[in-house]
């Protein structure tokens, strides 16, 4: 029999899944940012997640023309508490000898995000702006998409290597150097998640900590997201 968190969980999962293919803004990317530090503000991730809007937009569509509207969805995730070692201490061992063992306390899980963004359109890459030109020089070394990514594979490759460009090179103060840092995966590369495949696969995946309407308030940053609000 299906425990209660899950009936719950997998309603609220549909509901989200069905906002997404009533909005025209099916979700393409799934982003994953993990901080090079902790962090336990909830407000603080608010901040940076309202920063990622902020250059994604500025970076595809600076003109906000409504050919390229991009949509992103910010999904803050709690990590597992850990036991950790905090200072050795003296012991009796077994058979009465002294012997070093360690304090422990609990660490809390810290923040991270996962981001549900929506299709790149093509023409932002293909007839590029000023700043997506510098990026292709400065990620390339070319002043033009090489001609191995010029077919419909290699442009949607393209837009991967270049939002990567511009969220470290933007948001470099949250989002680390190191490769697990920053995650960018296509939506329908995701697989399959509690029984859900590619963009609702992603979906499932996001919304894995919402249990209820408590946790859907915890975890969906509403203030930065623009499915559930209209775009």
């Amino acid at each position: 029999m299906k425990k209660r968190y899950r009936i719950n969980r997998d309603h609220i999962r549909d509901t989200f899944i069905d906002e997404y293919a009533h909005s025209g803004y099916k979700p393409h990317y799934l982003i994953t940012v993990s901080y090079w530090y902790d962090e336990y503000s909830r407000k603080e991730v608010q901040k940076n997640n309202k920063r990622i809007n902020d250059v994604v937009n500025d970076f595809f569509n600076p003109k906000q023309d409504d050919r390229f509207i991009i949509t992103l969805d910010h999904f803050i995730e709690t990590g597992e508490d850990k036991l950790i070692k905090t200072k050795p201490k003296k012991v009796k061992g077994f058979m009465g000898e002294m012997e070093f063992d360690w304090e422990t306390d609990i660490k809390k899980g810290s923040y991270g995000t996962h981001t549900l963004m929506s299709w790149i359109p093509d023409e932002c890459i293909t007839k590029p702006l000023k700043r997506v030109r510098d990026a292709i020089d400065r990620v390339y070394g070319i002043g033009d998409i090489p001609c191995s990514l010029k077919d419909e594979e290699g442009i949607e490759q393209v837009k991967i290597d270049l939002l990567n460009y511009a969220l470290r090179d933007r948001c470099d103060y949250f989002i680390g150097n190191g490769d697990q840092a920053l995650d960018i995966t296509p939506t329908d590369e995701h697989g399959v998640y509690d029984g859900y495949r590619g963009w609702k696969g992603a979906v499932s995946y996001v919304t894995k900590q919402m249990y209820n309407v408590d946790k859907i308030l915890d975890v969906y940053d509403q203030e930065n997201s623009t499915i559930l609000d209209g775009v």
